[in-house]
């Protein structure tokens, strides 16, 4: 038996922009919300059992991107994450294009051990 997923999508049709989650089918009929920010940023809510949990699908503007599209996507990203209650839990996946590098400045833990920059 194959299992089914369901696709929950926001992007444009030019498809230079877009994110996406996919959810296994089951647990797809606890999906209580769902918010499309935006062609580079989504999220759904889930309803775990005690819990619920939004899951946040984000692609930030990459190296050629105007600073403006790159502050736009900041701001809806902190808008957003500012809405979201601390009795929620949050899981964000996605490519932020970020740095990996030598620093970590206290945040081992935040960086998977890793760090960015030099």
């Amino acid at each position: 038996d194959k299992e089914k997923y369901k696709l929950f999508w926001n992007g444009q049709k030019t498809a230079k922009n877009g994110v996406g989650i996919f959810v296994r089918e089951p647990l797809a009929l606890k999906v209580l919300d769902i918010k499309r920010i935006n062609s580079r940023f989504m999220w759904i809510k889930l309803c775990l059992e005690k819990q619920t949990m939004i899951i946040l699908s984000a692609y930030e503007p990459q190296t050629g991107e105007s600073e403006k599209i790159k502050t736009d996507f900041w701001a809806a990203f902190s808008d957003t994450i500012s809405t979201i209650s601390k009795f929620e839990t949050i899981l964000i996946g996605g490519n932020l294009n970020g740095y990996v590098g030598k620093k970590t400045d206290g945040f081992d833990n935040v960086h998977g051990g890793f760090g960015y920059r030099e």
